[in-house]
């Protein structure tokens, strides 16, 4: 799956980088399930461990697990009692709940990272989510939510793609409003779904573009992925549906989102490659089309036009501002062009080592070093 990649991907970057901080590492997966799959591959708790385990581990790190069903804490238990010996994880907690509060007993003085993947969108209450966000700002708190957009609008009126607004609204009045409205945080919702001016997927856009706006007051980078998941039949046009559900990631730390734009968009790469293969044309549609190169260009060329830079603080102030348009590598090639063949970006020489050769120390400016 998709978001299992993304989680097991994410991680193992996070636990090289986290650990500068000093302090104790918790990983939290508040919905774990069983712990793998019955074709026996694993589930993200097993995944999380992997990479626990795979680590250098300078600082203490360990998880913490829950599910609200019992056969799945009994299995989850069993998949992952080496892991309990090993001190690595403890024993599955009963539920979301009780997994949040164990997790902020403990981790007071401790880097948090917090995986929400529910079987639906009830349990994300958005006060719930809150407390997460609203952790001590001087510790380190990131989370992972699996929001379901698909459960969502089922839960909003179950409306369809063919439905007029009205009727949508009609529909509306019937669903699980309060039940959305605590989730969402707000009824925000209800206006998007039921403007006429909006298709579906426009639908879908605005209304977790809303949602990452509440959780931008707790996390500054907050970022929605959409993953489908099912692929086109095969010898069919690809066609671009409502996402299963959206990877909701929120940090404070830009670093972080530099990782995550890589593991993104090298997880959504085999769905976005369908709209380019064995086609006459590029099909890619609008929501994943990266901008221009030359919006890439002038925003590097601004950043550094008030202090000099390195590439890895380039990549921290522009790859937020252009979230899964583009690999790091893809950056790293247009500071090349804008350094090298544009002459529009000026390396120190003091601290090059090779001529017409950046590092990752190598400072750059909009204006030429004096000679």
């Amino acid at each position: 799956m998709v978001k299992d990649k993304i989680v097991a991907d994410y991680i193992a970057c996070y636990l090289k980088t986290v650990q500068h901080r000093g302090s104790p590492i918790i990983i939290v997966d508040a919905f774990a399930g069983p712990g793998q799959f019955g074709d026996g591959s694993k589930g993200s708790p097993l995944l999380i461990c992997d990479a626990i385990s795979a680590a250098s581990r300078h600082v203490g790190i360990g998880c913490l697990f829950a599910d609200a069903h019992p056969a799945h804490r009994t299995a989850l238990a069993e998949a992952l009692k080496e892991h309990i010996r090993n001190i690595v994880a403890a024993p599955p907690l009963e539920d979301f709940p009780a997994v949040l509060s164990r997790a902020l007993e403990i981790g007071t003085d401790s880097t948090v990272f917090f995986y929400l993947d529910p079987y639906g969108i009830k349990d994300l209450d958005f006060t719930t989510v809150r407390q997460i966000a609203k952790r001590d700002l001087k510790q380190s708190t990131e989370v992972l939510i699996n929001f379901n957009f698909r459960t969502f609008r089922r839960m909003s009126g179950n409306w369809t793609d063919n439905d007029s607004a009205s009727l949508v609204a009609q529909k509306v009045r019937t669903a699980k409003v309060e039940t959305v409205n605590t989730v969402m945080g707000g009824d925000y919702w209800q206006a998007i779904i039921t403007d006429p001016h909006l298709d579906t997927l426009q639908r879908e856009n605005v209304v977790m573009a809303k949602y990452v706006e509440q959780l931008q007051h707790f996390f500054p980078y907050t970022y929605a992925i959409p993953v489908k998941e099912e692929p086109d039949p095969e010898d069919a046009l690809p066609q671009d549906e409502l996402a299963k559900y959206h990877l909701i990631f929120g940090t404070r730390n830009a670093r972080a989102v530099v990782y995550m734009n890589d593991v993104g968009l090298n997880a959504l790469t085999p769905y976005l490659k369908g709209f380019k293969d064995g086609l006459l044309f590029d099909v890619t549609p609008t929501r994943y089309q990266p901008v221009p190169a030359e919006e890439i260009k002038a925003a590097i060329v601004k950043v550094v036009e008030h202090q000099p830079l390195t590439r890895p603080e380039i990549y921290e102030h522009v790859i937020p501002q252009f979230f899964l348009e583009r690999l790091k590598k893809e950056y790293r090639a247009i500071i090349d062009e804008l350094a090298f063949a544009e002459n529009r970006i000026f390396p120190d020489p003091k601290t090059t080592r090779r001529a017409r050769k950046l590092n990752d120390e190598t400072r750059l400016s909009a204006t030429p070093w004096p000679t």
